[in-house]
This record gives C-alpha cells, sequence and structure tokens, in this order.
C-alpha cells in the first residue's frame, strides 16, 4: 500500500440513505416531499437520512425555495465535489486517467504510454498515475478499471488478448493493495456504457445501442437503464461480428472497421502518410485525409462506413433501441463519411427511421469517466455494480 486511506469520505450507509443519495446525483436538487415521495419514504425517515447525509459531508441545502402554500422548502443537493474518484481507462499502447467529481466532471485528466504490457508493468502505471491524481485531490472515493478483455465479478481479467495476457489476473486485488483504494474492473465497454448512461450522451435514453470502433470493435447495449453485460460477461466482444462490404463480400467487421485494417487499407490505396509514422500517428494521418476529402482517404471512409452501417442496422433492427451512439478512436470515419448516415437509413424498416444517431468524441474522457462511474456506484451502494 503506497498511500494512507485516511481521506476517505464517508459512504452513504444504509440501502435507503443510497437511495437518496444516488437519486439526488443522478437527478439533481429535490425538496424533501418530492424526495420522499418518489422513493416511496415517510417523511420522519427521510428527514433523518437527509440529516445523516448532511452531516457527512454528503448533501448540501440550497436556498429557500417559496411555496404558494406553507413555508419555503430547503431543496436538497449532492455537494458534488466532496467525493471523487478516479477513472482508468487502458488500452494497448496507453494508460489514461481522470480525477472526477461524484457527477462525472473531469477535474483533472493524466496519461502515460505503456512501454511494457505485462501485468506488473500495467499495474505500476497505473499505480503512478492515481497516485500523482491523489496527490492533488483529496477525498478520493475509489478507482474504476476499463480494459479490454473479459472481468469476472471478482475483478480477475480474463486472457486479454490487447495486451498480450496469457493468464487470469486478479487486477482488482493487486491494486487495492497497491492504492489501498476500493478498486472496481470492468470490460471497457461496459464500463464506457455505465458512464453514458448515468451521465453522458446516452442518460436521456432509456434504451440505447453503442457501437465502438478502434483498437477492436464493439458493441453494447443499455435497456431500462441497465448495462447487459451477459451471462458470461462477453457481451459486447464481438470480434467474430460480420458484415458486408459495398461489393458483397461477408467479412468480419473487426477486419474492415479496427484501427489496424483502417491504417493498412490506407496504406495501400496511398492516402498521405498512412504508410510512415507510429500507428496513432498513421492512423491520424487517415482521419485528417478524409477531413480534408482526398479522395482516396473518403473512398476508405466510405468502405467502413458501408460495413459499420450494414452491422449497425442488423443490431437496430433486432433491439430497437431509441438512440445509436458511435465511438472509438476512428469514428471520424463515420462521423465525416457524408453516406454513412444515409445508409445505415436505407438499411431500417420504416417504424425506425427515428433512431437518434449521435457520434461520442475520439479521445478517451468518456471511456475513464465510464470507469470512475463503476467505481461511485460501488461508494454508494458498497457493492460492485452486476
Amino acid at each position: 500500500m503506497t498511500a494512507a486511506a485516511t481521506d476517505l469520505p464517508a459512504a452513504p450507509g444504509s440501502p435507503s440513505a443510497a437511495a437518496v443519495y444516488e437519486h439526488l446525483v443522478r437527478r439533481g436538487p429535490h425538496a424533501r416531499t418530492d424526495l420522499a415521495a418518489v422513493l416511496g419514504l415517510s417523511h420522519p425517515t427521510l428527514t433523518r437520512l437527509a440529516r445523516e447525509l448532511l452531516e457527512n459531508g454528503l448533501l448540501r441545502e440550497l436556498p429557500p425555495r417559496p411555496q404558494a402554500k406553507g413555508r419555503p422548502q430547503l431543496p436538497l443537493d449532492v455537494a458534488e465535489e466532496h467525493v471523487r474518484l478516479i477513472g482508468v481507462k487502458i488500452t494497448a499502447t496507453a494508460v489514461h486517467t481522470s480525477v472526477v467529481t461524484v457527477r462525472g466532471q473531469s477535474l483533472e485528466e493524466l496519461a502515460a504510454p505503456l512501454r511494457r504490457k505485462d501485468p506488473d508493468a500495467v499495474i505500476a502505471t497505473v499505480t503512478e498515475l492515481c497516485e500523482a491524481l491523489r496527490s492533488s485531490h483529496p477525498r478520493i472515493a475509489g478507482v474504476g478499471i476499463g480494459l479490454g478483455g473479459r472481468v469476472d465479478d471478482d475483478g480477475v481479467v480474463a486472457p486479454a488478448e490487447l495486451l498480450g495476457w496469457e493468464g487470469p489476473v486478479p487486477l482488482r486485488e493487486r491494486l487495492e493493495q497497491a492504492l489501498g483504494l476500493p478498486v472496481s474492473v470492468r470490460n471497457d465497454i461496459h464500463a464506457l456504457l455505465e458512464g453514458l448512461a448515468w451521465f453522458g450522451a446516452g442518460r436521456r435514453h432509456d434504451s440505447f445501442v453503442a457501437i465502438t470502433v478502434g483498437a477492436g470493435v464493439a458493441v453494447g447495449t443499455v435497456e431500462g437503464g441497465v448495462v447487459r453485460r451477459g451471462a458470461g460477461h462477453t457481451a459486447g466482444l464481438t470480434g467474430a461480428l460480420t458484415t458486408v462490404t459495398r461489393d458483397g463480400r461477408g467479412v468480419r467487421l473487426m477486419d474492415v472497421a479496427c484501427n489496424d485494417a483502417v491504417i493498412e487499407a490506407g496504406r495501400e490505396r496511398g492516402v498521405p502518410g498512412a504508410g510512415t509514422g507510429t500507428p496513432e500517428e498513421r492512423l491520424q494521418a487517415v482521419l485528417d485525409a478524409v477531413r480534408a476529402g482526398d479522395p482516396a482517404a473518403r473512398e476508405l471512409a466510405a468502405e467502413v462506413g458501408h460495413a459499420v452501417a450494414v452491422s449497425a442496422a442488423g443490431v437496430l433492427g433486432v433491439l430497437d433501441p431509441e438512440a445509436l451512439l458511435l465511438g472509438g478512436e476512428s469514428v471520424g470515419l463515420l462521423r465525416d463519411d457524408p453516406a454513412f448516415a444515409e445508409t445505415l437509413r436505407s438499411l431500417l424498416p420504416a417504424q425506425q427511421q427515428d433512431v437518434v444517431v449521435r457520434y461520442l468524441p475520439d479521445d478517451f474522457e468518456d471511456w475513464a469517466r465510464g470507469a470512475a462511474v463503476i467505481a461511485a456506484r460501488r461508494f454508494i451502494t458498497g457493492t460492485d455494480p452486476v
């Protein structure tokens, strides 16, 4: 353990207190009478819970709100920055971290390259970044980790192909020992979905599908505000998801839309800058060329966009969500391809034409914030979400 945990904020405690705190975190300020009604609590119970949460520094009272009849009400809200969480996104080449408030507002971000990808090196890098953030931000209540691979309920990572981990790694246990803080670990697409559902682009939708194209390809679903992880926690890990190219060939979407495939296709087509530099620089060159209107790059974007549109239409047709969210490092290929949205709509039935399509940023902030939401949920309820 490299740092004392004496600055840990007090957790809400009882399930009822947790319900009050979570509702205010997600829904904003409420008057006590309204909060009691929404949560099905008696007024004396709500009064007692509010007093305890106020005394622990988790809530604050807002200025009086005049009422048509009776005494003015004092709305309750969370003391947002009293509790802070660290979210971590681990990629094949770097670790990205963000310290956020309990409402997901980013306060500081740090990143570091991974010079080695073995578990010891990854854990050392995560620990170093978390300790650096912790030295500047008091009352860190927990750490959430998102990475590519299957993760069980105990935070053990099964063999992770992107990192080259061949055996199970007890990541949660090892990081809790190193940091002296509660640590929660999730597959990165599941963590991203949690963040989108709580505070991100998905919060206004009861159901949505997220498709990300980057180092890998993932499809995640949220229904009724609940992230669907699957019976074996592998929902969304879609390396075998198939699609159809513009010339009618059946292929794996991964083989068309992941970063390596995009970079190689860009090199073969002569896209400026796609043949030299680091993988990150070569991918950025392709994205820049698409945005600049380079014909070869635009043709490549059309190929990727068609393949993603076919797969997306199939997923939407089965699940019928309110929204489709598109993200990942290569999302610019879809966002900047004028034909993508048209192709997608042409493949959807008439009754699904009103599905909302939104594009996420192509950085890692949403991914790290999603991991922080996992930590926030553990802080609120005392257990990792299932």
